[in-house]
């Protein structure tokens, strides 16, 4: 079995980080704080990152809630939160310390290290939060505001929304502007816990729905996102590459199958 030495702040790698953003310390209190894992904490009977992480997880949902904002206007709420927890979320946050080497700065006890710790996805997707709440305590909101522009933001600014449709409305809408078509929901089944229900919903004009939902779905899902472990975004449109997003696809089938059930019902 390898020796593990005790570790201590790594204050040169700190420093060429904090550096890339133009930000220079000679305090080093809370960063040291934000890199102390419980299990470094335990060993060395020293404050975990734990309550610093909290504050930096509400920082950078906060930060992040408000560039979506600035950055769509009108955009309506539920797909502002469905951006948000795609890009503030433990697989982004894990690529985001990657990007940063945060993973090399972190205290871990012993047996954690001994234990691949350095590479858990979660343990290191918490530092980047841990991180964000030192720079807020050292430097100020601003210069949280100024990583994210660099490190996350990007990925926001160039994401496609169509992923984030709600297609049930779309169609909705697409169907509604010719002013003499309707829609028509009558509920035929319920299913599950009073907390938890299912409805079955036949709906009414089905050999109009079974052809507009053939056309949307030919118009509205063209392209595919990739997303990859740089958090990178990808597109694809040429005929060869045509993907569907699943849960465009799922939705359409089911219009298409309710429509012909409505069909065969007349």
């Amino acid at each position: 079995m390898p020796k593990v030495r005790k570790k201590t702040l790594d204050k040169k790698l700190l420093n060429e980080v904090l550096s890339s953003f133009n930000l220079t310390t000679t305090n080093y209190q809370y960063f040291k704080l934000a890199l102390t894992h419980s299990t470094y904490a335990n060993e060395n009977n020293v404050e975990s990152n734990e309550r610093i992480e909290f504050l930096g997880d509400a920082i950078l949902g906060m930060l992040t809630a408000e560039y979506i904002y600035n950055t769509f206007p009108g955009m309506p709420e539920g797909r502002m939160t469905k951006i948000r927890a795609t890009y503030v979320c433990e697989d982004a946050n894990f690529s985001y310390s990657k990007e940063l080497k945060l993973d090399k700065l972190i205290l871990l006890g012993v047996g954690e290290e001994l234990q691949g710790g350095r590479s858990k996805k979660a343990l290191v997707a918490d530092i980047f939060e841990c991180f964000l709440g030192a720079v807020y305590l050292t430097f100020g909101v601003n210069a949280v505001r100024k990583i994210l522009e660099v490190i996350v933001f990007p990925h926001i600014k160039n994401v496609d929304n169509r992923q984030f449709i709600d297609y049930k409305t779309r169609l909705q809408e697409y169907i509604q502007t010719d002013h003499e078509n309707t829609l028509r929901y009558v509920v035929v089944k319920e299913e599950g816990k009073p907390n938890e229900k299912i409805f079955t919903n036949p709906i009414s004009n089905g050999l109009y729905l079974l052809i507009t939902s053939i056309i949307f779905g030919l118009l509205h899902c063209r392209s595919r996102h990739v997303y990859n472990k740089d958090l990178r975004l990808q597109y694809a449109s040429s005929y060869e590459n045509v993907d569907y997003y699943l849960d465009a696809h799922i939705y359409i089938i089911s219009i298409i199958w309710a429509s012909i059930k409505a069909i065969w019902g007349r």
